[in-house]
């Protein structure tokens, strides 16, 4: 289908602005030679709606050929011939629109034809947007890079004597070298406990130690990974959360992209952090979740990952967040990916309200829905299991309890999950065949939760006990 071709899909990404010097693109020779692609894109340009009717191939076929009988592989030579020349367009704007690609270009070409007084003159315009234009992150220091061996080739071509910038190359190689390391150290080690699998980073230890033993407090970038790669590498050393954290605070001229990831890596470590029981990370966690909320860092081309809302709304309803989450859960429910927003929202405020104590519009929330998202599933059931539970309706639980036990055996996508849940069903079962006048037995059953691995829902369980 033409609609869904690569050349239509790029096409429809072609800003207006930018389609009046696409026409005179294709119209010049120097970029197109083909008579054939300058009509295809004249057909182009003339639908009013880009669809799959108005881009039939057979009326594409006809705008160019009239009667002549349509040839399918002529039309697919055509398409492809279009698309270089449509590539070829967005690169130049690319370039054309970044004074400091354009520039470095112009070093390029004027120093290969040994220009070299508009060779110096771009170099310096070219340092000049760098500087002004890029965040000082790791693309900054291979682009500082690039213009100093640059530098070395003009002052060289002059007089060999001259070039004396051996120090400043390597300095900025070394730095973009050390920087690109650590973050992608960072994302190994973080998904060795997600994959079970080992990467090799080579020369990683000598980073490190470099690092450690001189001050690189000039690149904040560097430290910023450096950092970032301890809280996994030794998450017990709570200064490099702190670090995070002030690189978070004190350097937002960095740009959303560096900011963002700041934000990610001191929030997983808060979490893991949480999971170890800490009730000082679940603050922190929280006030890392709204500030990310407030300066926009959480939410990536208009959309927000299912993941972190809801840690946001469990954290909101554990830290008794309520009100807040009044306006955060239908707010930013619009804004998840994909079409389970009115899910997630529903999901939350059951959430929220099973924790406020109003029971009858949770089991409404619950027993309407229809979970797609297997975990939002399991979450609902566990929730309608403890309701039953609180609220003593003991033959809806056990129709409950033998539901779920039913649901987590079909279910072989759980893995580990199982487990958690499957211990919860049968401690439940236990509470209800445990008189509550035996306190021994009770007294017993904490003991034997708090020692039981994995485990859904303990906290909740012992409290079940302790009542």
């Amino acid at each position: 289908m033409m609609q869904k071709s690569k050349l239509v899909t790029v096409f429809k990404k072609i800003d207006k602005k930018d389609l009046r010097d696409l026409k005179k693109w294709v119209q010049s020779p120097i970029h197109n030679e083909h008579k054939d692609v300058s009509k295809l894109f004249d057909f182009l340009f003339t639908r009013y709606q880009l669809n799959a009717t108005t881009l039939k191939k057979e009326r594409a076929w006809k705008y160019l050929y009239q009667n002549k009988p349509y040839d399918d592989l002529r039309m697919r030579h055509i398409m492809s011939s279009s698309l270089k020349v449509l590539e070829e367009f967005v690169s130049y704007k690319m370039v054309k629109n970044i004074s400091f690609e354009h520039e470095k270009k112009l070093v390029k070409a004027y120093r290969d034809r040994k220009l070299l007084k508009p060779a110096t003159q771009s170099l310096k315009k070219a340092t000049k947007y760098l500087n002004k234009s890029v965040p000082l992150d790791e693309a900054y220091y291979y682009h500082k890079y690039e213009l100093e061996v640059l530098k070395f080739d003009l002052e060289g071509t002059q007089n060999r004597t001259r070039a004396t910038n051996i120090t400043e190359i390597t300095k900025q190689a070394s730095l973009f070298f050390m920087i690109t390391t650590l973050r992608y150290a960072y994302t190994a080690r973080s998904q060795q406990s997600l994959k079970k699998t080992d990467y090799n980073v080579p020369l990683l230890d000598s980073v490190l130690q470099e690092v450690e033993h001189h001050d690189y407090s000039s690149s904040p970038i560097l430290m910023i990974y450096y950092h970032g790669y301890q809280t996994l590498n030794n998450p017990e050393e709570e200064q490099h959360f702190q670090a995070l954290n002030y690189y978070l605070e004190q350097y937002d001229w960095l740009g959303a992209k560096e900011q963002r990831e700041i934000l990610l890596m001191a929030l997983n470590y808060a979490i893991k952090q949480i999971n170890t029981g800490s009730q000082f990370y679940m603050q922190e966690a929280f006030r890392l979740y709204k500030k990310g909320l407030e300066e926009n860092l959480l939410i990536e081309q208009n959309e927000m990952s299912h993941f972190a809302y809801k840690n946001i709304v469990s954290l909101g309803i554990i830290l008794k967040e309520y009100e807040w989450l009044d306006d955060f859960i239908p707010m930013y429910a619009l804004k998840l990916k994909g079409d389970s927003k009115s899910n997630y929202r529903d999901y939350s405020l059951a959430r929220l309200t099973f924790a406020r104590g109003d029971f009858n519009q949770t089991m409404e929330l619950l027993i309407q829905a229809d979970y797609d998202d297997i975990m939002l599933n399991i979450g609902a059931k566990v929730m309608l299991l403890k309701l039953y539970y609180q609220q003593g309706y003991w033959d809806a639980l056990e129709a409950l309890l033998e539901s779920f036990r039913i649901f987590l055996n079909r279910k072989k996508e759980l893995s580990y999950h199982k487990t958690h849940y499957a211990n919860l069903i049968s401690w439940v079962k236990k509470l209800l065949s445990t008189p509550n006048f035996d306190k021994e037995v009770r007294k017993k059953m904490k003991q034997e939760i708090a020692n039981t691995h994995p485990l859904a829902e303990r906290e909740w369980l012992l409290e079940q006990v302790r009542k």
